[in-house]
């Protein structure tokens, strides 16, 4: 597994390593999705100057699948999501108020027809927009790690 750690990415080959590598950080599990639309076109939002995929928080109690699903709806207003497998973890850290957190994101492959969106200002989300296919590694330079490697890993 490969988590990245100042903009660095570090690959970890065993649980222990894992396990060892995560005891410095508060972990905290996020959930989203790469959404399909019947063009193919993929849905990306733009947020704090980086091309994102839907993602959030997940709540107590809350399933993986059921927060990814939550969380592409209200940060994109799309509706009517059909959940589809379960696609590779990504991992990051960062500093929150001055504790290191290492962020593991559950993302799942999803299908929705083409419809209007409304990004969710309120969480710095300026654009919601379904982006031709071909389009998807453009716009990812201009993202994180993390999500460059997951395209590439499942999308090659």
């Amino acid at each position: 597994m490969i988590i990245f750690h100042n903009n660095k990415p570090i690959e970890l080959n065993n649980q222990a390593e894992f396990d060892n590598f995560a005891c410095n950080f508060r972990i905290i599990h996020a959930a989203g999705g790469i959404v399909r639309n019947e063009q193919e076109a993929i849905l990306m939002i733009y947020r704090l100057d980086k091309w994102d995929f839907p993602k959030g928080k997940v709540e107590a109690g809350e399933q993986y699948a059921e927060a990814a699903i939550r969380e592409v709806e209200e940060e994109t207003g799309l509706k009517d999501i059909t959940l589809g497998e379960p696609l590779p973890s990504t991992f990051h850290t960062y500093e929150l108020r001055g504790e290191p957190i290492l962020k593991e994101t559950h993302w799942y492959a999803m299908r929705a027809h083409s419809q209007s969106l409304t990004p969710q200002t309120v969480e710095d989300i300026t654009e919601a927009v379904w982006v031709p296919f071909e389009e998807v590694r453009q716009k990812l330079e201009q993202s994180y790690l993390s999500l460059k490697a997951l395209w590439k890993e499942v999308y090659r």
